[in-house]
């Protein structure tokens, strides 16, 4: 705990500085506190990962967080009727898992065929994936299953996360997640996001 950083929501340079520097970020999402990296650090990633299976609970599939609708297809297949889900429900409450593009190798994805992108509704996270680039995310379920609302909350159950960005989550309910790697959509959580249309 002793060599944990905070950062304020008002000073994003110091965030981007932790990731830069290969941090575990703790920050705030519409729903809890989550674990971030860098996409581009696969130390950092690996080490997110090592913290996850050792802390938290459940099998760990890391999120690929996003600022723009447009940087999609960098990473994944999209078609005309994803497309569409993706710019009437981004920013929200949404994960979207589609086919990962053949031309999209990273040291982490290389294991899946498909990647699961969400644009945060909130908006100091948005504001910060903006800013610092692509960054991987984890949700925190601890081993006793409850969730960190809080950085108070980081502090007392993950004291070997680096950095913590000060604040509360968003409280809502976690994420809808939609699976599209074939012909139809299939919602594999219902969350806080009633899915009404699909194109």
């Amino acid at each position: 705990m002793e060599n944990m950083r905070y950062v304020s929501q008002e000073q994003f340079g110091d965030a981007i500085k932790a990731f830069n520097r290969g941090d575990i970020v703790a920050v705030p999402t519409e729903a809890a506190y989550g674990l971030a990296v860098k996409l581009d650090n696969t130390s950092a990633i690996r080490k997110l990962l090592e913290l996850s299976q050792r802390q938290l609970a459940g099998n760990k599939i890391l999120t690929l967080l996003l600022a723009d609708v447009d940087d999609i297809k960098k990473y994944a297949v999209i078609n005309r009727k994803t497309m569409n889900m993706a710019r009437h429900y981004f920013p929200g409450e949404l994960t979207l898992v589609l086919p990962k593009r053949n031309a999209f190798k990273h040291p982490y994805f290389d294991h899946f065929e498909t990647v699961g992108i969400h644009i945060p509704e909130h908006k100091y996270l948005l504001e910060l994936v903006r800013r610092s680039g692509p960054l991987l995310i984890a949700s925190i379920t601890l081993k006793d299953k409850t969730t960190c609302r809080s950085s108070d909350d980081i502090t007392r159950s993950l004291p070997t996360v680096d950095t913590v960005v000060k604040g509360v989550a968003g409280g809502s309910i976690p994420p809808t997640i939609i699976d599209w790697t074939e012909d139809e959509p299939v919602a594999v959580r219902q969350g806080g996001l009633l899915i009404v249309r699909y194109a």
